[in-house]
Formats: structure tokens, sequence, C-alpha cells
């Protein structure tokens, strides 16, 4: 599963166009664990959904999240509240909303799988989505996103912005292609970031927590942590200034970050492999 989530994410942060003239600038939203309680329903599944992926706003009125375009419905309030309670929301979440002191009057907007794209678009990525068709994104009037899911209420605050300046520099200045390989179990993506250093990248990338860069590092500083969380080994290699090899070794397989500086910016080249 954790592989799965890790490959969506690289999807949301690393694809990106190869026409270096279109210029990101998206905003990033994160689950607010805190609010998750030892009560809270399947709380290592929303978890391990929830947390290891950003939503992604675009400038296009969409949230990009998990492979899925979500669209922004154009309604004022009453709409709103229409489209909710056709798919009896406020008869399911009466309960959360109370919780919260949430009302209809603090939804600001609506964004909501569009399922004839699930119909024209036969590929992998529309079969994940339609595990998440019935999803719907409420943005609030405190400028938080909302997700009901399986009777319960989950929020996600923006990002400051510093991180989404780091997050938007990433995708303006990268390009990414999957090298194929012969080894079923085995994936190599390589991407290249113009005028970006080694820990302009990892900076950027640490952003998402799905990378499991958690370490504050510089140039030159070599170290091995364990997080227990994840059950995780990393290993951070320097190799002179110019690069850098971060192994993360899971116990079902390994992953390799392989950073490599050069005179017009940084060569990322990530390996997963599965035991």
């Amino acid at each position: 599963m954790k592989k799965t989530i890790l490959k969506i994410s690289l999807i949301i942060l690393l694809s990106v166009s190869t026409n270096y003239a279109y210029s990101f600038n998206n905003s990033y939203y994160r689950l607010i664990e805190d609010r998750l309680t030892e009560q809270t329903t399947e709380k290592e599944h929303i978890e391990e959904v929830f947390s290891n992926s950003n939503l992604i706003k675009s400038e296009e009125e969409k949230i990009y999240f998990l492979g899925c375009d979500f669209e922004h419905s154009e309604e004022n309030k009453q709409e709103i509240n229409n489209r909710l309670n056709k798919s009896d929301f406020f008869r399911n979440y009466k309960n959360e909303l109370k919780k919260y002191h949430l009302t209809a009057n603090n939804f600001s907007k609506l964004y909501y799988r569009n399922n004839n794209d699930s119909l024209e678009n036969n590929s992998d990525s529309s079969d994940q989505c339609n595990k998440y068709s019935n999803i719907n994104i409420i943005l609030l009037d405190n400028n938080e996103l909302m997700i009901p899911y399986k009777n319960q209420l989950f929020f996600f605050h923006r990002l400051s912005n510093e991180d989404e300046k780091k997050l938007n520099d990433l995708n303006n200045n990268g390009k990414c292609v999957d090298i194929p390989q012969k080894e079923i179990m085995e994936s190599v993506e390589v991407c290249y970031y113009q005028h970006m250093s080694i820990l302009d990248v990892y900076d950027a990338m640490s952003t998402n927590p799905a990378y499991i860069f958690r370490e504050k590092i510089g140039i030159g500083e070599n170290r091995s942590v364990t997080y227990e969380d994840e059950v995780v080994d990393v290993e951070y290699k320097w190799k002179g200034k110019n690069k850098l090899e971060i192994l993360q070794h899971f116990e079902g397989g390994e992953t390799s970050y392989i950073f490599k500086h050069k005179k017009n910016g940084t060569k990322l080249t990530t390996i997963h492999s599965a035991d």
C-alpha cells in the first residue's frame, strides 16, 4: 500500500509539462492530523490514504488529489446545499458537523469527481479514481478544505507561502521521464531540475511527507536514521559536494534517490525496487 501511495504522490508532484514556458502557481493543502483522535474509525487507513499526499488546487480551479481531478462546481451556497442534500450528506454527517460547529453557511465552494471523465477515459488512473468517485471536497470559509469520508470529516490546511513557492519552483523547473525496465518489480524515473541545487530540490520534495525527507541536511553531512512510524531505515551518503544518495530500506523493498548537481541544475534518479 505504501508503494501505491508513494507512486501517486510522485505523479502529483513530478508529472510536469515538457513546455517550460508554462508556469505553475498552484496551492497545496495537507491533512490536519491533530484533528484525528484515537477514536477515529479506521485511523490507520485514513492516515495512509490522506497523510501521504498533498491536495493541489490549480489555477484552473480544479483540485488534484490521489491522482484524480475534482472539478469546481459554479454554485452559490443554496446550490451547494441542494447538491449535498441529494447525497444525504447532512444526515450522514450530522454529528460530525455539530462536533466542529459547521453549517452550510461555512461552505464556500464544492469540488466533485466528474463521472463522465471516468467513462471516457479507460486508463489505470481512471480505475484508481473510480474508488473516490463519491468523494466531495468542500472549501470552507476559513480556507481549509474538508473531505467527508466514511461518515467522518477530515480537514486540510494550506501550506505556507514559502513551501508553496518551493513546490511550484520544483514543477516549473522540472522535466521527468520514466525509464523502461526489464525487471517487473523495479521502476526508474529520471528528473532534471534547471537552475536548482541538490538542496533546493531536496527541500522542495521534503514538503511532501510521502518522500520521507525529514532530515535537515547540509552538503557533506552523512547520517543514518530510522523512522519507526514508517518502518524504514534511511541512509544519507554524500559523494563529494555534487552527489547525494538517499537509500530508504522498507520491509517490502528499497527506494533510492540519487541527486547529481551539474552546471545548469540537478539530475534526480529515483529507483523503486521491491523484494
